[in-house]
């Protein structure tokens, strides 16, 4: 009886456990596609203010401007985005501890097609998910 009753408090905790990460994973990729949003409308100043200030501290805005302009004009406009991957880490190189998740999107373009877009999200104190990384190939 003990054994029954310690497998079905097991079961119940994971479903839990898969129902926050499900939760998370939500929150996560609705946050990466509000910052992608932007950037698909050609609102730049505005991805940069919407960044973590770990990304603001890493990469001026002026920086940003310049290289997300020279990035994503050429491909032209984007016609669709798939998520292809999730991860969660607390390290990233050259981020401080903390916790991150990496999502990659395969993205097809107007102009150039498809590419494998990364953005990887830094969880703040207060919470939410904001942008601290983004790489396209």
């Amino acid at each position: 009886m003990k054994k029954w009753f310690m497998l079905m408090l097991l079961l119940v905790c994971s479903n839990f456990a898969q129902a926050d990460d499900s939760e998370v994973l939500k929150a996560v990729e609705s946050a990466a596609r509000s910052w992608f949003e932007l950037v698909d409308d050609g609102k730049y100043k505005e991805s940069w203010e919407m960044s973590s200030v770990l990304f603001k501290n890493k990469t001026p805005e002026a920086d940003w401007l310049k290289s997300i302009t020279g990035i994503r004009t050429p491909r032209g406009a984007m016609t669709a985005r798939y998520l292809a991957t999730a991860g969660v880490t607390k390290s990233i190189s050259g981020f401080p501890d903390g916790e991150y998740v990496v999502l990659q999107f395969y993205t097809t373009f107007a102009e150039k097609g498809l590419a494998m877009e990364t953005v990887t999200l830094a969880k703040t104190v207060e919470n939410t998910w904001q942008m601290a990384d983004y790489a396209i190939k």
